[in-house]
Parts: C-alpha cells; sequence; structure tokens
C-alpha cells in the first residue's frame, strides 16, 4: 500500500506546486527594507485644469541634507507634459536613502517647450544650468515610507513669455482627510500607499512587513490589520497616524494571504482575525486581544479567498484546488461545511441572503444561500471571475484577472456590460458617495478609478509594485 500511496502523493504536490508557481507569477520578488535606509516615494500633480500646452524634461533630481549636501535621487530624461498631468498624478521615483533630514530639492530641467503651428517652440532654461531649487521639509526614521508630491502650477510657470520659470512647490506626507481613504497593499513593495479619495491622490505611505496582501479594518475603523505573506506577520496600523502600532507572528499556517474580521461585538475594537493559508490548507485564528493565534482550522485545498458575515458569524473560505466553498461558525471556531461550486473558486463577496463565488475555471458564478447551505442558480459571466464586490443598489462587479477586464451586473445579477481596465486586475474597493470603484493592478502597478454609473475607466494612480488588495475607510 505505501508504494502505491507514494507516486499518487507525489503527483498530487506536483500538481499542487504547478498551479503554486502560476500564482506566484503575478507578484514580482520583493526584497525586505532594510533597517538602516528609508523609502521616498516622490510624486508629481498639477494644479491646473486648464494649463498652457507645456512640455519639460528632468535630467535629474537631487536631494538636499540638513548639512547642504546634495544626494542624486534620481537620473533622466523624466517627460513632464502639463496636458498629460490634468487630473492626474504621477510617480516620479521611489528610492531608499538614508534617514534623516531633507530640506532641499533640485531639478535640473533640460528642455521645456510648447507646441505651435509651426513645431515646438523652445522656451529659455532656469539658471543657472536649468536648475529649479525647492524648498522641503521631509524628515525621514529608518524603515519609514514617505511621501513627497511636487504640486505643478503651469499657468504660473512662464516669465516674459519666453523664460520657463516652473511654479513647483513640495507637499509633505501629512494624515489628511481622515474620513476618505484607500489603502492599497504593494505586495512586492512591502508598503501600504493611502489614497485621499477627495484628491484621488497618493498621499502617503506606510512601512509593513515582507509581501502585504490581505487587509482588513476593525469595527471601529482605527486599526488596519495587513497579512505580510512573506514574513509571516500581521501589521497592525493607525489609520488616523499612518504608523504601524504593532506586529503579530503567525505561528501556524504556510503562505498565509487573505484576512476577515469578526468583531467580539457591535463597536467593539477588538475581534477575531481568520487568515487563509494557501499550503497548509487551514486557516489561523487570532486574537486582537492577546495578539496570538487561537487556533487552525482546517478547510479545502488551496483556500484562495475569505469573507465575513458578522450578522450570521460565519466565515466563508473558497478552495481553489477542492471546488468548494468551507463554511467556519465564529462562534466556536469550527467547520460547519463544504460546499461543492465550479471549477476553481478564486472569490466570494457576502450579499443579501446570499454568497457569490467566482469560477475562475468556468467563466460561472456559483451563487449560494446560507441558510440553506447550497447553490441555488449560477451566473455565467464573459471573462474568468476572481474577485469582486457589491453595491450601488446591489449591483455585482467582477474583476476578470486572466482577461484584464471587468463585469457590470446589475441588481438582478444580469451582465450589462465588461470593459477593459488594467494589466491583471484582482483588488476592488467602492465609494458610493462619490460614484467609484477603485481596482488594483498586479501586473502594471497601478489602481484604476471606475465610474459605475456610466461604466467606464476614468484614470489610473501610481502605486506600488504589485498591488493587490484595496480597501476603503469609511466612518
Amino acid at each position: 500500500m505505501t508504494c502505491i500511496k507514494r507516486p499518487i502523493f507525489l503527483f498530487i504536490a506536483l500538481f499542487s506546486l504547478i498551479f503554486i508557481s502560476c500564482e506566484k507569477l503575478l507578484v514580482e520578488p520583493s526584497l525586505p527594507p532594510s533597517s538602516s535606509t528609508s523609502r521616498l516615494l516622490l510624486y508629481m500633480h498639477s494644479t491646473s485644469f486648464t494649463p498652457p500646452d507645456i512640455t519639460f524634461v528632468i535630467s535629474d533630481i537631487k536631494l538636499q541634507a540638513e548639512d547642504d549636501r546634495w544626494i542624486n535621487l534620481a537620473d533622466g530624461p523624466i517627460d513632464i507634459s502639463a496636458a498629460a498631468l490634468v487630473d492626474r498624478q504621477i510617480l516620479l521615483k521611489e528610492a531608499a536613502v538614508t534617514p534623516g533630514l531633507y530640506k532641499g530639492i533640485k531639478l535640473t530641467i533640460s528642455t521645456a517647450y510648447m507646441m505651435g503651428r509651426s513645431g515646438n517652440v523652445n522656451f529659455a532654461l532656469p539658471q543657472p544650468g536649468g536648475e529649479v531649487a525647492l524648498k522641503s521639509n521631509i524628515s525621514l526614521k529608518p524603515r519609514d515610507s514617505f511621501v513627497a508630491c511636487l504640486a505643478w502650477n503651469p499657468e504660473k510657470s512662464l516669465e516674459k513669455g519666453y523664460l520657463f520659470q516652473p511654479s513647483i512647490e513640495v507637499e509633505p506626507q501629512i494624515p489628511s482627510a481622515r474620513e476618505l481613504l484607500l489603502f492599497i497593499s504593494n505586495s512586492a513593495s512591502n508598503y501600504i500607499s493611502v489614497i485621499d479619495r477627495s484628491l484621488e491622490r497618493v498621499i502617503g505611505a506606510v512601512t509593513v512587513g515582507d509581501r502585504p496582501m490581505g487587509m482588513v479594518l476593525n469595527a471601529t475603523k482605527d486599526r488596519l490589520y495587513v497579512v505580510n505573506s512573506g514574513s509571516r506577520t500581521i501589521s497592525i496600523i493607525d489609520t488616523t497616524q499612518f504608523f504601524v502600532l504593532d506586529t503579530i507572528q503567525l505561528t501556524a499556517g504556510i503562505e498565509p494571504t487573505d484576512i476577515a474580521i469578526i468583531p467580539d461585538d457591535k463597536n467593539s475594537i477588538e475581534g477575531k482575525l481568520y487568515i487563509t493559508n494557501r499550503l497548509s490548507n487551514d486557516v489561523t485564528v487570532v486574537s486582537t486581544t492577546t495578539k496570538r493565534v487561537v487556533t487552525t482550522i482546517a478547510v479545502g485545498t488551496y483556500p484562495s479567498a475569505i469573507a465575513a458575515d458578522t450578522v450570521r458569524k460565519e466565515i466563508y473560505v473558497t478552495n481553489k484546488l477542492s471546488n468548494n466553498m468551507s463554511i467556519i461558525s465564529a462562534m466556536d471556531n469550527s467547520l460547519v461545511a463544504n460546499i461543492a461550486v465550479d471549477n476553481r473558486p478564486m472569490g466570494i463577496v457576502v450579499g443579501k441572503d446570499k454568497l457569490y463565488v467566482f469560477n475562475e475555471g468556468s467563466n460561472r458564478i456559483s451563487v449560494i444561500s446560507p441558510s440553506l447551505r447550497k447553490v441555488v442558480s449560477t451566473i455565467s459571466v464573459e471573462g474568468p471571475p476572481r474577485r469582486g464586490m457589491q453595491g450601488f443598489s446591489d449591483q455585482l462587479f467582477v474583476v476578470n484577472t486572466a482577461a484584464d477586464t471587468l463585469t457590470f451586473l446589475n441588481a438582478q445579477d444580469v451582465a450589462t456590460r465588461t470593459i477593459p481596465v488594467g494589466n491583471k486586475p484582482i483588488g476592488l474597493a467602492g465609494d458610493e458617495k462619490r460614484n467609484r470603484l477603485y481596482i488594483t493592478n498586479l501586473g502594471d502597478n497601478t489602481v484604476s478609478l471606475i465610474d459605475p454609473i456610466g461604466e467606464r475607466k476614468l484614470k489610473e494612480l501610481f502605486v506600488g509594485r504589485s498591488p493587490y488588495g484595496a480597501l476603503l475607510l469609511e466612518r
């Protein structure tokens, strides 16, 4: 019997590794940040909505240290277009720098021009040598991630009609607009991007552990829990001041990925965290009070997504390689049911009296009744569904990672439109008050902003490498 079982076991292990390898191709390898360096993220945006059509080229960027030394930050050329920056923000540079105080930024401009009727009209450059010196107040601590944004006003950047003298101010990272935030986990950059939804710009960043992926907020919205898959930890972030309060070591489970929370009671700051472990086929339960692992619960093969129903006190886990969904009771942390679904379930959404399971291998969505514990209907979609959300008058939105598309469904679960988004879309969050969907694009380091009513893509924001999760802060 042993001789027969061993080849079968080896085949299953090899089969699983093939699937796992394909999954990891979506995530770039990351290096843990050095304890002796900091991360500076330098962005630029325009303050004008109707700017003159000015373009200029930055040949290099330098930082001025407190002792007046100039440190090279970036080599060009970096093309900056006023027209392209309208209602946009671009990432100029992500760099590791020595902790300390930096009181200045110097841009060297090699070319500046405007498009004329008969060709480009070149401008005289700033003096000396095209240099533009900007005052800054950037204070970096070891392992910090810090956002500084260059705010450019093109309408005030020409003197005497021919001299290009860019009007640029440095906006440092500040914990502003606390009620209107969006958190993005950058799985290959080891930090969380903080987006101000009212400005639709990146305004901050927080360094966490290795390969941050799943995120969840507590009931009072002042704690953000981030699963760091590479370091097998959970970072606890203060959502008002953008810093890591504490770190929980995950002493059980292999390759923790996604996370859900069940509050201890309504409006309680504490609760239980449930973390899926892809390679050990189980769910780790952590108490936020003791910051320790409580237990582990075996589920199906390769748990791929997790969701919580805080009213029913249940946890739902899709299992990619066993084609089923596990139901866990949060009352006693027991596995109460396994429900067979379609091929390769990869995501789940908790709706009103129904669950939606996204089966990437069959282009179908299984609709499950949590009370009856069975599939009650199926929905066919154009692309292979992976993740989704429900909102905006009970509409369903589904991201199709392999097809680079987003599918819109109406309140009757009928697909109305499919549009292209970024490369390998995976995370999804929605702001109903501002008519916005936010989609993380794992393959091109962006977040797509979508108009769900008009069913169209509006623009993209640049974040860290391999953005995975998107989580809205709505107090």
